[in-house]
């Protein structure tokens, strides 16, 4: 079951980073079309009998590579990704990411080594207006255009300990697949407080480019502030990656 804090620690992360500016955006999708972009060992999950497609844009900053220190003017970059929930063989729940964008050259080239469809595109994130936060990028892939330009505004707060914001917002694990396997990335970040959020402006073609529709009001939640996170080292799905919390 999803849970509002992670029950595992990463102990020996891959890479540490805070999420600024982040906010998930949700449309309802059939599940039937999200499994059939899924690898073979990965299942849709649903809520309620619905699941979801999210987007979501934020900004990174303090990127580090395991040990290494922070490198200035090179770890603070926009991220747009769009994602689905899955489970996979052995009950172990997560996200599967369509795709990914940034504006590094070198933190694509990584992480597509590892099996995460990240792509170049160039991005502006603004969070300097009080409850209001603006979105905007366009992909100079082109294996994976896109373009995306939003201005959200935070409201109030809401609980995410429970129901479909838990269920949305709360994931522990990414997949990837990497020579033909299925990894899980196990991750962990501080606990958030979540607004409710309300979308002023919204023009992208993320969704229909994968098929899906945009058509209708996305659920909008908002951290209300950044947060710290740690990716660790994948290991082949359905196997323990994590010490458990003591």
């Amino acid at each position: 079951m999803t849970t509002a804090v992670p029950d595992a620690a990463v102990r020996l992360p891959v890479t540490t980073q805070r999420w600024a500016a982040l906010t998930f955006l949700h449309w309802p999708v059939d599940a039937a079309a999200v499994q059939r972009l899924l690898p073979r060992d990965l299942r849709v999950q649903t809520y309620d009998g619905a699941t979801y497609v999210g987007l979501v844009p934020f900004r990174m900053e303090d990127v580090r590579l395991g040990p290494l220190p922070v490198v200035p003017g090179w770890s603070t970059f926009g991220e747009l990704n769009l994602r689905v929930y899955v489970r996979d063989g052995a009950g172990g729940e997560g996200v599967w990411f369509l795709a990914l964008w940034c504006e590094r050259a070198a933190f694509v080239a990584v992480t597509r080594a590892a099996g995460v469809p990240y792509h170049r595109c160039r991005a502006a994130v603004r969070d300097d207006a009080g409850d209001v936060l603006r979105y905007r990028y366009a992909s100079t892939s082109r294996s994976a255009p896109v373009r995306f330009d939003a201005q959200v505004r935070a409201l109030g707060e809401v609980d995410a300990s429970s129901g479909l914001e838990r269920w949305l917002t709360a994931r522990w694990a990414a997949y990837a697949v990497r020579a033909g396997r299925t990894w899980r990335i196990p991750v962990e970040h501080e606990p958030w407080t979540l607004r409710r959020g309300s979308v002023e402006h919204l023009a992208t073609d993320a969704l229909e480019r994968h098929g899906f529709s945009a058509a209708g009001a996305p659920l909008v939640h908002v951290a209300a502030r950044p947060v710290d996170a740690r990716l660790g080292f994948p290991r082949p799905a359905g196997r323990p990656e994590v010490t458990p919390r003591a």
